[in-house]
């Protein structure tokens, strides 16, 4: 046990020369080290990803259009798009991006029928029902 106490505490400079180091790099114009560019495009090559399997998903009928809504085009998330008071408890509806009209209903655990809890849909159910398999 004390052998790991002295390697430990003999690390810890060395922890601490490596943390300020990142920090200072993120600071002023320089660039962030974490988002180079080989970073940045795996980001958006994820993003497109992502967006072509929700359109996939939409366009086949496992999810309503207004499941688009749920990703920006970015490829970041935008499990709040209605900005209702509920936050993502919000329930979504059928018209103007799911903020008016009738409650939404959709078959979203793709068992072939409405579901009794299908009949109210809320935005983290629409977005959880995005993550499902294609």
């Amino acid at each position: 046990m004390a052998v790991r106490r002295v390697a430990i505490s003999a690390a810890a400079p060395l922890l601490a020369a490596v943390v300020l180091g990142f920090s200072a790099a993120g600071c002023g114009d320089e660039e962030n080290p974490a988002l180079s560019k080989e970073v940045t495009q795996q980001m958006d090559a994820r993003a497109s990803s992502d967006l072509a399997k929700l359109d996939s998903m939409i366009e086949k009928g496992t999810l309503p259009p207004v499941a688009r809504r749920v990703l920006d085009l970015d490829g970041t998330l935008n499990v709040n798009f209605i900005d209702g008071p509920d936050g993502d408890n919000d329930v979504v509806r059928s018209k103007d991006g799911g903020t008016r009209g009738k409650k939404l209903v959709w078959d979203l655990n793709r068992n072939g029928k409405i579901d009794r809890d299908e009949r109210t849909i809320t935005e983290r159910e629409l977005y959880d029902a995005t993550l499902g398999p294609e």
